[in-house]
């Protein structure tokens, strides 16, 4: 199982299945990493296996959706081909939890919250955005079933650094909560 995303600017890359963090447990960073920065995703679990899959078709290949937050650590990204790379696999940094909803449950809002303060709300989530990502990472990836397909909602943005400790991150999605846990420096 791999985490395939769609980038804020449009490129597709592969987090691998360590990074995954369904149970929402808390995050606690390794001493190397002094900063945390964030982008909220829009997913889709595929329950069907493809390669070069077309918009037209793509409703096929998911059954469900859901929101989470990919975290980068920023001190791994540091402007060389394998930065970006490396702070993609770093364990536990892809919030990505049940419940998943069904595809027909996009446009309700997504919110996100670090301590008291909203830092993303979402309600333009569409199945033409997922069936679009679909087609566009499928171009270059075959996805299997169980993967998921997430789609960054914004660039990559500063969330905490070492000087605070730690901070909650809360989400919820259609009146539901998602998830919370904390970073923990």
């Amino acid at each position: 199982m791999n985490i395939v995303v769609k980038t804020a600017d449009g490129k597709c890359i592969v987090r691998p299945d360590t990074t995954w963090e369904k149970d929402a447990e808390d995050l606690y960073v390794p001493e190397f990493v002094n900063g945390i920065s964030f982008t909220p995703v829009l997913f889709a679990r595929v329950s069907k296996p493809g390669r070069s899959v077309s918009s037209k078709f793509a409703s096929r290949y998911y059954d469900s959706v859901g929101y989470g937050v990919l975290l980068y650590p920023e001190d791994m990204i540091d402007g060389s081909e394998t930065g970006f790379a490396c702070a993609s696999c770093l364990d536990h940094t892809s919030f990505l939890t049940a419940p998943f909803f069904s595809p027909d449950t996009l446009g309700k809002e997504y919110h996100l919250k670090a301590g008291d303060k909203e830092i993303f709300s979402h309600a333009e989530g569409t199945a033409e955005m997922v069936e679009k990502a679909i087609e566009e990472a499928t171009r270059f990836i075959y996805i299997r079933t169980g993967d998921l397909l997430a789609i960054e909602l914004q660039p990559r943005k500063q969330l905490v650094s070492r000087d605070e400790e730690s901070v909650e991150i809360c989400s919820s999605f259609a009146e539901n909560e998602l998830a919370s846990f904390k970073i923990i420096f």
